[in-house]
Parts: structure tokens; sequence; C-alpha cells
């Protein structure tokens, strides 16, 4: 099997932890999708988009040490920040051909193997894969293997208690197969952050939507636009706040459409309700929950 040729196998979005026999629930890190080439002492790290990765990652060249070869692993890389994997941190270092200083430091959760010694696995259940990775000697390095859970509910509960994204439910007897399948499911959290207002767009001289920035320790990224969430009177209230901190021109680099709006000074923030990060770095499905003032949320009418 050669890097271009293997597909990986990726969940379907299920509105509920299923509780079904046979089952067993992983952590869904939010991180990127790779693979892992273990040959003759070396790496190959492939994307889920067949994209090539080696010189992005040199952390995980330890996985050339790994025996019998050749293998191949399946995981995510992650990167952490305040204890949690923060997706956007992950895709500006994934990005990068390399690691420029000041890189983020990053893990890579490994959840299944898809051949080892030259034995392609991806025939065997699930059950018998997770048996053949939990007995390889893992080298020094920013490298774990997954943990399994038995009880769904609970580890849903435990990974929204975390600020996590959510959980995989997978089924033992499944075959590791191309593509989407029903025997793996994934159950999200939806997310919650505070953001900068950074600007907004108008419609006949009225609030329409709101231009976010999200802050990167380093200073302020534009995180997208959000409209959900808002009644005519809270626009009203947003909008009156807004004007006195007007710029000409946007305090941070913007992207698409968002170049035509109109910009303030990034003072006031609001919480979001989003499902996750794109991969063009912005909010999917933002909603906004709350107006942030002196460090408390206050709920606009």
């Amino acid at each position: 099997m050669e890097p271009g040729q293997v597909k990986v196998m990726e969940p379907v979005l299920a509105a509920g932890v299923p509780a079904l026999p046979n089952y067993v629930y992983q952590v869904k890190w939010d991180g990127v999708r790779m693979l892992t080439f273990v040959r003759q002492g070396g790496i190959i790290l492939q994307n889920k988009k067949g994209r090539l990765k080696t010189t992005t990652y040199p952390e995980l060249n330890c996985l050339g040490n790994i025996t019998p070869q050749p293998a191949i692993l399946d995981g995510e890389i992650v990167a952490l920040r305040n204890g949690k994997p923060d997706f956007s941190l992950i895709l500006r270092r994934n990005f990068a051909l390399r690691p420029g200083p000041g890189a983020p430091p990053i893990a890579y959760v490994i959840f299944d193997i898809l051949c080892l010694g030259g034995k392609d696995l991806r025939q065997e259940p699930l059950s018998r894969r997770q048996e053949v990775l939990g007995n390889i000697d893992l080298p020094q390095g920013p490298v774990s293997v997954i943990d399994n859970f038995g009880d769904g509910g609970k580890l849903f509960e435990l990974t929204g208690e975390k600020g996590w994204e959510g959980i995989v439910a997978k089924d033992l007897a499944s075959l590791y197969r191309p593509g989407k399948s029903h025997c793996w499911q994934k159950i999200k959290h939806k997310q919650k952050g505070r953001f900068w207002i950074i600007g907004y767009t108008t419609k006949q001289g009225k609030l329409a939507s709101l231009l976010l920035g999200h802050d990167v320790g380093q200073g302020i990224e534009f995180a997208g636009a959000a409209a959900s969430g808002l009644s005519w009177s809270g626009r009203k209230i947003l909008q009156e706040l807004l004007q006195p901190l007007a710029i000409p021109q946007p305090a941070v680099k913007v992207r698409g459409k968002a170049k035509t709006s109109l910009w303030v000074r990034p003072l006031l923030q609001v919480e979001i309700e989003y499902m996750e990060w794109t991969e063009s770095l912005t909010l999917r499905a933002p909603v906004l929950k709350n107006l942030v003032l002196e460090d408390k949320e206050f709920a606009l009418p």
C-alpha cells in the first residue's frame, strides 16, 4: 500500500449517542486527520485529502522506529491551548511547509492501524485492529494510542464538561473501508467562545451581521461573520454601541466579502455558539448568545 492509494474511513454525523451492543467509544480529537506510512526506518505523512505533510511535522519522525515494518497508522494531530485541542491553532501549523519559530507543539493520537509488518489489516474487524495497535511499542515522542470506553453517554458528558469537540462511536466488527461509514458515528458538542467585534455589515443602513475576530495570543485573527441570534432590537443596540468605534480600515487582515464592510476598533466582545472551525479558519454555524461587558455576559433583547 503506497501513499496516495489509501483513503481514510470517516464517521457520519449522528444526533445522539448510539446505545448499541458491540460498540466502543473514543474521544473525537479536534485536529487534522493523518495517515502515517512507516517504512525503512522513516515515515511519510498523508492527510485525508491525499496530500503529503511529512515536512510539516518533523516531531513525528520518531514513528520510524516502530516495528515490524512496513506499517500504516491512522490518527489525529492536535495542538493544545489551555489544556484542550485548538483547531485554529493546528490549522495554522498545518498550512506551513515546515514549522517556523514559535510553532505550536503538537501531539499525534493514533486510533487505528491498517498495516503491520506488511500485513494488510483493513479486512480485520476493528476489535482485532485495536488489539494489534495496543501491542505496539511506541517510541518516545508526542505520540499516544487513543483510549477506548464502553459507556458512550458518560464519555460524551465528560467531553462536554472539558469543552472538547465530542466523541466517535465505532462498531467493533467494522472493517476499514474508505469513505463515510455508518459503522462509525460522530456526536459533537456545540462550542462556545468569546470573539471580538471587528466590524459589521449593513442592509438598508441597519446592522445585518457582525464580523468577528479570534484572540490567538499574539493578536487577533479574522474568524468570519455571524448573523443568527440577532433580533432587530439587539441589532439596533449593537449598532449604537459600535458606531463611535468606527475606523477607516480593518484592524485585522480579512478575507472575502468582509472587505466591503464597516470597521470598528476591537473593543467589544460577544459570546458565540458555533459548530466547529472550517478549514478556512472561520466559524461554522455561528450564533450570537451574549454581549460581553467588563468580563460579564449580558443577553441582548
